[in-house]
């Protein structure tokens, strides 16, 4: 499983030279956010279907905190169930 990890490590820094500064932090974000999850599924030494997982929830959320940083707004979600976007 590390040498997958690696290898997309390699596959994502090299797609990731040809993008534009606001493409780069978001997949930064996706990289940083699946390394985490990854790192917390060895943590909790959990089977490959949780690590897959995992790695996915934490680059799909590093993403989105990295996409919101550049833009400065949030979701934030009201009483009545629906959601406002807003500055942070």
């Amino acid at each position: 499983m590390k040498k997958y990890l690696a290898i997309s490590a390699c596959v994502i820094a090299l797609a990731g030279a040809s993008c534009t500064t606001s493409e780069q932090q978001i997949y930064t974000g996706a990289g940083v956010g699946a390394a985490g999850g990854f790192l917390l599924s060895e943590l909790l030494d959990t089977n490959a279907g949780w690590a897959i997982g995992l790695s996915l929830a934490g680059a799909a959320i590093g993403a989105e905190v990295a996409r919101n940083s550049q833009t400065g707004e949030c979701a934030y979600k009201r009483a009545d169930g629906g959601v406002d976007i807003r500055p942070c």
